[in-house]
């Protein structure tokens, strides 16, 4: 009886494994259709692998490729596609940068109840996200930026409010002037009508120069600031302040003036005392002054 060979292999022992029965595929089907399984595990490896290499730090060494606002919205972004970015690049800005949401509201045509809400493009959201992230880190900048604004627009409106009443002002200060003017003219006139009753009063004055007994037709009624532009000056504003300007005849007081001035006149009023020549120069000179006056202002 004969044996075959495989008649004479010793039994497989527990420390030994066989490997399982496999078909051969060709290398294209290995290459190009992994099992379900072994691309998932590739999948997660691989997105394990490179999260861990793409969350790096502004000015990295993989930075100089991108500018900082390329830069910037590629890490918004990442921080957009899941917690675990949000967190990484919050880690590195000290703050979340994906809470802000991504629509604006329109203008509406200026109609409030118009508005709209609109999706920004990703370039508007970047700056958008910059510029908020911006004011939340410095908020005593924007603080006080705020406050500089609110103290432009106070005094713009009050620049605004001034050149309103501006003109209201000017006018009402005018009036004021005026009336100062007017009451001092009158107050001058006044004394000036009292002077001359108590020249024609009995005793009045004794003891004092003719000089400054007599009431001087100008503002200070004093002897020395007399000239002829002072007294054209007087008569022109001081009869006229205690009458309306309607209806008001000059030429009539400067007639009564005329009377009362007259050299003649004074000497009687005077009964010659004190009136020396210098005095009655001076009297003569504030009568012709009238005298003139009258004349070319009287009707031909």
């Amino acid at each position: 009886m004969t044996t075959s060979p495989a008649d004479h292999a010793s039994p497989p022992t527990a420390s030994r494994k066989v490997p399982p029965f496999r078909f051969k595929r060709k290398r294209s089907e290995d290459s190009t259709a992994p099992s379900k399984r072994r691309a998932h595990e590739h999948r997660h490896h691989h997105r394990r692998h490179h999260r861990s290499r793409r969350h790096h730090t502004p000015g990295s060494s993989t930075d100089h490729q991108l500018d900082p606002e390329t830069a910037f919205r590629e890490s918004l972004f990442d921080a957009l596609a899941d917690d675990e970015g949000a967190a990484f690049w919050e880690s590195v800005y000290g703050q979340p940068i994906h809470t802000y949401s991504p629509y604006v509201r329109s203008a509406g045509n200026g109609e409030p109840e118009q508005a709209e809400l609109q999706r920004m493009t990703d370039d508007e959201y970047a700056t958008h996200v910059r510029a908020r992230m911006w004011e939340k880190s410095h908020a005593h900048i924007v603080e006080e930026r705020r406050r500089r604004e609110e103290q432009r627009l106070q005094r713009n409106e009050k620049e605004e409010q001034h050149r309103k009443w501006e003109p209201d002002v000017e006018a009402a200060l005018r009036r004021g002037e005026e009336k100062k003017r007017v009451n001092r003219w009158k107050d001058a006139w006044g004394r000036y009508l009292q002077g001359w009753e108590a020249l024609s009063s009995p005793g009045h004055g004794r003891g004092k120069k003719m000089k400054d007994q007599i009431p001087w037709p100008v503002k200070t009624g004093r002897y020395r600031d007399v000239d002829q532009e002072q007294v054209e000056i007087f008569f022109r504003n001081a009869p006229q302040s205690e009458q309306p300007s309607e209806g008001f005849d000059l030429t009539r007081v400067l007639k009564i003036e005329r009377v009362r001035w007259h050299p003649d006149k004074l000497l009687q009023k005077a009964r010659g005392d004190g009136l020396d020549e210098e005095n009655m120069a001076m009297v003569t000179a504030v009568f012709q002054i009238i005298d003139r006056l009258w004349s070319t202002m009287r009707p031909a």
